[in-house]
């Protein structure tokens, strides 16, 4: 019942792989990273994986592929010539998770490409597949946030399809994620940035777990507050309130809610303490374990950014 309810609150991604293309004996001889190297603007992302450590064989790809215009700026940024000095410089672990965070792990047109959270080939550092936030309306695309121009798509790979985009794209953290799903987080994300806590959000130097409430369980809050929205909010309880409220649905370290039903978690303000329990075949978190005085249900779990986990929910966890 929770996966068909999260189907609801989050956005479907097809992939599809047209039988119909052909990949020509002569690129077919070529590896992935030569393949990618021969269309014209992606030489400098075919070299790019040539350097990285992923095992691609065998594996339906979609590739993102930053033109060389915009990885010869990304190069500048870090103030190195080639990718063998960028690997030296970020270091192994954190080079795959850039070069994956280009790699859709399924072969898709760009038409059969749909608004969604989307698995990459990145990693955290709990080994977990990063997802992306991919909007698409009719030719426009939109991912983690950044509305991006496509020079070239569907570029038959023999492995599956290469899209090129003018930006360089990086393993999506909390923080990311939650400003690119403006249609579900557009109250949360002015929230972070009111109380100052977007950047605590986009460090990807720790973990965290965040039970973020969706627009609508916002809306039910301030109107059972009495104030109406968060600016009224705001100006009845002011930013320190705010800031506690958004602390309590932060819990420190990235954990799979999924697997912890029957546990209590401490959340970032120490007075407000948090519960997971599965009832009626539906996730429930809840500030009070024995009387839910205040619960939420989570609506889609476990959406893995490089920094921790994100977990949409229906209502807005209330203060002790």
């Amino acid at each position: 019942m929770m996966r068909r309810l999260a189907l609801l609150c989050t956005l479907s991604l097809v992939f599809a792989c047209s039988k119909n293309d052909q990949v020509d004996q002569h690129q077919s001889s070529l590896s992935l990273d030569e393949q990618v190297s021969a269309i014209s603007g992606a030489k400098l992302f075919g070299k790019a994986l040539a350097e990285a450590d992923l095992d691609l064989e065998g594996q339906s790809l979609t590739i993102l592929a930053p033109t060389d215009a915009s990885l010869e700026l990304f190069l500048n940024d870090w103030e190195v010539s080639n990718f063998t000095e960028l690997k030296s410089l970020i270091g192994d672990t954190y080079y795959n998770a850039w070069l994956g965070s280009h790699i859709i792990p399924e072969a898709a047109k760009l038409e059969n490409l749909h608004s969604a959270f989307v698995p990459t080939l990145a990693e955290n550092s709990n080994n977990r597949s990063v997802n992306m936030h991919f909007w698409r309306s009719k030719s426009l695309v939109r991912i983690n946030g950044h509305m991006l121009n496509m020079p070239v798509k569907d570029q038959v790979l023999s492995q599956g399809y290469l899209h090129q985009i003018d930006e360089v794209l990086r393993p999506a953290t909390l923080n990311v994620l939650v400003s690119a799903h403006r249609s579900e987080f557009s109250i949360l994300n002015r929230a972070l940035q009111v109380c100052n806590l977007a950047p605590l959000l986009n460090n990807d130097q720790n973990q965290y777990t965040l039970l973020a409430p969706n627009d609508a369980a916002f809306d039910r809050y301030f109107q059972s507050m009495g104030c109406g929205d968060l600016d009224g909010y705001l100006a009845d309880h002011g930013v320190a309130a705010l800031t506690d409220l958004i602390k309590a649905h932060l819990i420190n370290g990235a954990h799979n809610l999924s697997n912890l039903s029957g546990r209590s978690l401490s959340s970032q303000l120490a007075s407000a303490n948090l519960s997971v329990e599965l009832l009626g075949g539906n996730l429930i978190v809840s500030r009070n374990a024995s009387a839910y005085a205040s619960q939420a249900q989570v609506l889609v779990t476990d959406i893995t950014a490089f920094n921790g986990s994100l977990n949409i929910i229906n209502e807005v966890l209330k203060l002790p």
